[in-house]
């Protein structure tokens, strides 16, 4: 029953992400590049090392994400000035777009399903997801 929640929550956040970016023209990217874009937004600038670090990721992993984005033209990597053997990354006027475009479906999602249930429904929503996030974080914890 809980992969079944999971599924249908996935599919329906898929319809609401696919019909903003659809408008929008622009290409559609993953919820993990999502998550790149959203790191460098709130650091403005960043390095690949400082990026992989707050992403709590390896480096190698990162570095094949950020190529991509690179590649789509979303970031940009720059020499820093300070430090010639540090390349700093930031979003591109593209990366700002998409990730305002995708931020908006992510809301309107949320929206929708406020609309559509009950304080007390809402409620346990919060404690299904609050549960989801607990446990994924002490699976991610060492032992």
């Amino acid at each position: 029953m809980f992969l079944l929640f999971i599924e249908q929550y996935h599919e329906v956040l898929r319809e609401a992400d696919e019909a903003e970016m659809k408008a929008t023209g622009l290409p559609d990217i993953t919820i993990h590049q999502f998550f790149y874009l959203q790191e460098i937004r709130r650091q403005k600038v960043t390095t690949l090392t400082e990026l992989a670090k707050a992403l709590s990721i390896s480096k190698p992993s990162a570095t094949a994400v950020v190529s991509r984005l690179i590649k789509d033209g979303f970031i940009s990597r720059t020499q820093s000035e300070k430090d010639q053997r540090k390349y700093n990354l930031s979003l591109t006027e593209k990366g700002h777009l998409i990730f305002y475009h995708k931020e908006l479906a992510y809301k309107k999602f949320i929206l929708q399903v406020q609309r559509c249930t009950s304080e007390k429904q809402q409620k346990l929503l919060a404690e299904a997801f609050q549960i989801m996030i607990s446990s994924s974080q002490k699976s991610n914890t060492p032992n």
